[in-house]
């Protein structure tokens, strides 16, 4: 039987857990260590509180079991259990809970009349626990507590305590330990020399991206409403005679819903973020190994918070669910009409139409970028995937890219961007990840 012991804290409400409290503290015992618990305190006297928390600071587990009631409150306004567990949490001392299934029937005298404060409690308990466990009868509970803690022992060790009369070869046991292990240390680093001497020679690929600003406005994309149906009798007068028939209907039935408005506004904030955040992406591959690499292939994985484009192929806008008003409609109308009326107007309207044209024939077209076959590099952008290919990459050289793609932040986010590194040099493929905060002008 191991010499050492451990002390157990065990945390919870009185009244309503008092057969459940014995039957864990008699199975701590039957395992060789050391229960303490409220049992020694009184939780009436404020005082009490400096025992309650130096118990705890020598305590090597600490077990809480919570039922429906929050039990008493100190003068902090949070009951001695959640205080106990926080100081718990604080101290690092490791902690195994066991929260009771609410929807057992229970008498009044073991659950609380208003259980705000409870759940509160359980709910924190449950966030900051992930493994914590429910029980529905003492019997699961003290099984639970048993096999938990004789885990908790075998795969995290505490500091425990020790008959004094075996302090002496356990420091023994320790010396030997710590010489073992310097020696273990000094072999170590020997063989590390030794394979850093005659290990092969390789190149070290490193790459970083220089990350896109925003500014105060990059939140303030102004969202669009769904509009309101149009009534017939708020028409003006004059526009009614030419609004043609069954234009209000059909507008008025062809209107979005929220959800579609919803998606709308979402696409159009990212054609904001596109229109003013678009920024050069700039990316830099370097070989800081002893010997050249050939064959290399850098493929980044960019995460949904961040958008990349090609130069010249600008992401379609999005198409508007929103008709057109027939009152709009109707005023372009009387627009024309008193258009055609005046014929300065008209030489006008063909003198801008056919400018209109030229400018139309002399915009920019997109023209994807078209590498030489005999180009030692190329780069392959599909969805958020950038692959960029090297025939050889010198040691101590780089090689800098940011004239092919736009890089565009949809949040104002950290991101992290996946790094797939291969060349022949390399025997398997190397992933890193490249941390991204954006640059904030504000």
């Amino acid at each position: 039987m191991d010499s050492k012991k451990y002390q157990v804290f065990i945390s919870s409400t009185y009244s309503d857990l008092v057969e459940e409290r014995d039957g864990i503290i008699k199975a701590i015992l039957e395992m060789y260590h050391i229960p303490i618990g409220m049992e020694m305190f009184s939780a009436e006297d404020e005082d009490q509180w400096e025992i309650i928390r130096r118990t705890i600071e020598v305590s090597d587990y600490y077990i809480l079991v919570l039922g429906l009631r929050y039990g008493t409150q100190t003068s902090d306004g949070i009951s001695y259990t959640q205080k106990e567990y926080q100081y718990a949490l604080e101290m690092s001392i490791p902690i195994l809970a066991f929260v009771m299934d609410e929807s057992l029937a229970l008498p009044s005298v073991k659950r609380d009349d208003d259980l705000t404060d409870i759940l509160n409690f359980r709910n924190l308990v449950l966030h900051n626990s992930k493994m914590a466990q429910f029980w529905s009868s003492k019997e699961e509970l003290i099984k639970n507590v048993s096999i938990s803690l004789m885990k908790q022992i075998i795969q995290k060790p505490a500091i425990g305590w020790v008959r004094g009369d075996k302090v002496g070869i356990e420091q023994e046991i320790t010396k030997e330990l710590a010489s073992t292990i310097k020696e273990n240390r000094e072999l170590r680093e020997k063989i590390s020399d030794l394979e850093a001497r005659f290990s092969p020679k390789i190149p070290v690929i490193e790459v970083t991206i220089e990350p896109p600003s925003i500014d105060e406005k990059f939140d303030k994309f102004t969202k669009i409403l769904v509009p309101e149906r149009i009534n017939t009798d708020e028409i003006e007068p004059s526009l009614k005679h030419f609004i043609e028939p069954g234009e209000i209907e059909r507008f008025n039935s062809g209107l979005p819903n929220q959800r579609q408005i919803d998606q709308y506004n979402s696409e159009l904030e990212i054609q904001y973020k596109i229109e003013h955040y678009s920024t050069p992406l700039k990316i830099r591959v370097a070989n800081e190994g002893t010997v050249k690499a050939n064959n290399l292939f850098v493929e980044l994985t960019f995460p949904e918070g961040i958008l990349i484009y090609s130069i010249g192929q600008h992401p379609a806008k999005p198409k508007n669910p929103i008709p057109i008003s027939p009152i709009v409609k109707a005023r372009l109308r009387v627009k024309e009409k008193l258009r055609s009326l005046d014929p300065v107007s008209i030489s006008q309207d063909l003198f801008a139409s056919g400018r209109n044209i030229d400018m139309l024939a002399s915009s920019d077209i997109p023209i994807p970028t078209i590498y030489p076959k005999d180009l030692d590099w190329w780069t392959n952008l599909e969805g958020n995937k950038l692959t960029i290919t090297l025939q050889h990459l010198l040691h101590t050289r780089a090689k800098v890219f940011g004239d092919d793609y736009m890089i565009v932040p949809l949040n104002s986010e950290n991101h992290q961007i996946k790094v797939d590194i291969i060349c022949e040099e390399y025997q398997e493929i190397e992933t890193d990840r490249i941390e991204m905060a954006l640059h904030k002008d504000l």
